[in-house]
């Protein structure tokens, strides 16, 4: 098997990334909902850097329910 076959292979079992691709939706709207609130600036971004953090867990859920391979062993 070639490099290209398993590039290929990857993006199928994988559905080419679409669980990191819904989190980050996710997160992205958090993130629109922190700044359009009235918060101070200082407490956005605090806000901001936290909501970021849950980005692997989110896909890992995500690939769980939507049934991709998380780990292409």
């Amino acid at each position: 098997m070639n490099l290209e076959e398993l590039q290929l292979d990857c993006a199928i079992k994988q559905k080419k990334g679409l669980h990191f691709i819904l989190a980050s939706i996710i997160i992205w709207s958090t993130v629109l909902i922190i700044h359009l609130s009235s918060l101070p600036i200082l407490t956005k971004n605090l806000f901001t850097f936290c909501s970021t953090a849950p980005l692997m867990p989110l896909a890992f859920l995500i690939s769980k329910a939507i049934k991709v391979d998380f780990q292409n062993k």
